[in-house]
């Protein structure tokens, strides 16, 4: 996970739980300097709030404020 930042739901405000990490391929197309090379694609964090259900993705290098 991000440097173990927490994802705060933007609906309800509560923290989210992480769940997974993902290799999003398309969007290194818009981003082709984000590439891992490794593994083809950009590395995201999957999130869930615990709360209303709501989903949301940030990359696992995002800076803060950047989610």
């Amino acid at each position: 996970m991000s440097k173990n930042r927490k994802m705060t739901c933007p609906d309800c405000g509560v923290l989210m739980n992480h769940h997974a990490l993902k290799i999003d391929y398309t969007a290194s197309l818009d981003e082709p300097e984000a590439i891992d090379t490794d593994l083809g694609g950009i590395v995201e964090e999957a999130h869930t709030c615990p709360a209303c259900g709501r989903t949301r993705l940030r990359r696992q290098d995002a800076a803060p404020g950047d989610e």
